[in-house]
């Protein structure tokens, strides 16, 4: 399944641990806080519960969002993105 994890995270600690664990489950960067992976639903909810074990702030959020291989070829883009970091693999947006 492809999956997309974004976050708004204040501290830079925290924020931080979430890129490296999103890095060591085989998420690659999309945007400073985006990132998309192809990966099954059980690693991706092992990912959840570390990502939950962290103390995030009263306004942090972090979005984990499931996306068909088919839905993503309809995806449209507006603005500045190297399309060869996405085209090369095959990924969805995710977010929690």
């Amino acid at each position: 399944m492809l999956y997309w994890l974004i976050y708004d995270i204040s501290e830079n600690k925290t924020r931080n641990k979430i890129a490296s664990k999103c890095k060591n489950y085989g998420f690659f960067r999309v945007q400073k806080s985006s990132f998309m992976a192809d990966i099954s639903k059980n690693r991706m909810e092992m990912l959840a519960l570390e990502i939950r074990d962290l103390e995030l702030g009263e306004q942090d959020c972090v979005f984990i969002i499931p996306s068909c291989k088919s839905c993503f070829s309809d995806k449209e883009i507006m603005g500045v993105l190297d399309e060869e970091r996405v085209k090369s693999k095959e990924f969805v947006i995710v977010g929690r």
